[in-house]
């Protein structure tokens, strides 16, 4: 089959690695960037060794002959470079949180569906290693049917999102950041729930938004506890079904308990020279996500996170917003 033509759009801090994802996944093809930032994208050009740099996202979609793009700038940008590129039927890859309101995602995918595109969000964190073999231990049964869930990340040192700051100013830091992986992996593990309870605080004064966030999910027979805070939880995932228990904690240990033992494995990220190990299975799972969705792009697959599947995602995050505004838990 042949390559497909791709520009990215966004070239911040997040993009350098969506950037150099793309340079991994066979049959892909990267021959521009945008950004705003002349500079910027121009120092990643060079390093990436692409010839073709853009400051206006109409204007490159006007002169390059492109398969489709892909959207890392900030979610206050999606909407109108996915309207853009629908524009120009160009198939859209776009980073998560599609959008803040729901009201503008319904509008983002209505307006791809209407102009035949593919719109497709980049959802990775159910593409990380160890979200993978959870998901094939409970497709096979291994600790029959789960009733209770516990998933909980931490955004990691602080000082990390210095290098985006941005996210300091949000109105919803949390849950711009991290809250769209979260409930999306809720999702990918036990499907649709049917209620939504969540409590949301401010504890470091530097954010401008909630950066503790509790959400309690509820399910036929199963009821999913989903936490983010950047103070002191890891990152964990446990689920206790009839026959036993999974569990993942940090430094990649998988545990399965059932009545005939434990048995633990440790999961490694695949170790990329560009990937930082502070981001653990976060950056390498991005070339996974990449060849999903071009394989969907080549028409030889099914993209797991198509925009129409994930505006339930979203429409989660815009209940969980809601339920904490009015302590009060919702249907979904």
């Amino acid at each position: 089959m042949r390559e497909l033509t791709l520009a990215v759009i966004g070239t911040g801090f997040w993009g350098q690695f969506q950037i150099a994802a793309w340079k991994e996944v066979p049959g892909a093809r990267l021959v521009a960037l945008c950004d705003r930032d002349h500079a910027k994208a121009a120092t990643l050009a060079q390093k990436f060794g692409i010839s073709k740099i853009y400051t206006n996202a109409e204007e490159m979609a006007r002169c390059e002959t492109l398969d489709f793009v892909d959207v890392a700038v900030g979610p206050e940008a999606h909407a109108p470079l996915v309207l853009l590129a629908a524009n120009h039927r160009l198939p859209i890859i776009c980073q998560k949180p599609m959008a803040m309101d729901y009201s503008t995602c319904e509008t983002m995918v209505k307006t791809c569906q209407e102009a035949g595109i593919l719109f497709l969000i980049h959802e990775n964190y159910r593409w990380q290693t160890p979200m993978r073999r959870v998901k094939e231990l409970l497709v096979s049964n291994r600790i029959g049917r789960p009733f209770r869930a516990h998933i909980q990340f931490s955004h990691g040192a602080i000082e990390l999102f210095d290098n985006q700051p941005y996210l300091y100013t949000q109105p919803h830091f949390a849950m711009q950041d991290m809250g769209p992986h979260l409930l999306d992996l809720a999702r990918f593990f036990f499907g649709e729930p049917g209620s939504l309870y969540a409590r949301e605080f401010r504890m470091n004064p530097r954010f401008a938004g909630e950066d503790i966030v509790s959400i309690v999910l509820g399910y036929d027979r199963l009821t999913c506890h989903c936490e983010l805070s950047w103070r002191t939880i890891p990152y964990e995932v446990f689920i206790e079904g009839t026959e036993g228990t999974i569990t993942w904690v940090p430094g990649g240990r998988l545990t399965v308990g059932t009545n005939a033992g434990e048995t633990s494995e440790i999961l490694a990220p695949q170790p990329y020279p560009w990937a930082d190990p502070r981001y653990g299975f976060a950056h390498p799972s991005i070339v996974s996500t990449n060849m999903n969705l071009l394989d969907a792009l080549r028409g030889a697959g099914t993209a797991e996170t198509r925009a129409e599947d994930n505006l339930k995602t979203m429409r989660l995050l815009h209940l969980t917003l809601e339920s904490a505004r009015r302590n009060q838990a919702l249907p979904v």
